[in-house]
């Protein structure tokens, strides 16, 4: 993905550096600084270039939702798509997030999985999709846990993969872990990339659609298996 820049603010040092080890890893191209409080956000912020706010709903010397207000009433950063992370008896703070236009909340403990799920919700340039994708005939086959579901390959870029699956079919649920096999019109094939489901969604706007389209994030693939990727994408750009 292009440099983007992320501001991550409050909570403990452990939990801003979980969060840094994990975006890290899913996009090495990101820029990301920590605030530890509210005073050191705005002091960020006002240095200007963010693209998003990860805010913790307790910080030393201020409330989440109170740096959000200061956000939105700022004519050069009101627009920054803000998530909250706050605790799951916090109604009050979330509350008060919600009237000032918080655009994603988040309970704690979090997991990587949610976060950048809630990310690609807020701004798409964390959705798989970023990757330049491939419509390609083929087909692909998800496996998780003993269960697996076989269907056709819509379309195929480093970052992710489409696939449409038949409700017959066993079929995995949002966030859950797959291995995914896709074979190509061409007869590449390559076989167990890890990832996750970020999105499904009905092939027509029917409620009787017997067809579901499930879009799956890839991470944590060893090297070998990410130069396979590569190729296989790039047998792709050859051909268009």
């Amino acid at each position: 993905m292009a440099r983007f820049k992320v501001l991550v603010a409050g909570g403990s040092v452990s939990a801003r550096e979980f969060i840094r080890r994990g975006l890290e890893k899913s996009y090495p191209s990101l820029g990301i600084e920590e605030a530890n409080d509210g005073e050191e956000a705005r002091a960020k912020l006002e240095g200007g270039g963010f693209d998003l706010i990860l805010c913790d709903g307790e910080m030393p010397d201020e409330k989440g939702h109170e740096l959000l207000r200061w956000v939105r009433s700022r004519p050069a950063l009101k627009d920054i798509p803000f998530l909250l992370l706050a605790e799951r008896d916090e109604r009050d703070e979330v509350a008060r997030a919600l009237h000032a236009g918080v655009n994603g909340l988040m309970v704690k403990p979090l997991t990587l999985e949610a976060l950048l799920q809630k990310m690609a919700t807020v701004d798409d340039r964390f959705d798989r999709r970023r990757s330049v994708r491939f419509d390609q005939g083929g087909e692909a086959a998800l496996h998780f846990g003993t269960e697996t579901a076989r269907g056709d390959l819509v379309d195929l870029s480093t970052g992710g993969v489409l696939v449409l699956l038949a409700r017959p079919n066993p079929l995995p649920g949002i966030l859950e872990k797959v291995l995914v096999d896709v074979r190509l019109g061409n007869g590449l094939h390559l076989s167990g990339l890890k990832g996750f489901v970020i999105r499904i969604q009905a092939a027509e706007a029917f409620q009787s659609s017997e067809q579901i389209k499930f879009a799956v994030k890839f991470q944590e693939n060893d090297e070998e298996q990410v130069g396979e990727l590569k190729h296989l994408v790039r047998s792709l750009s050859e051909a268009s």
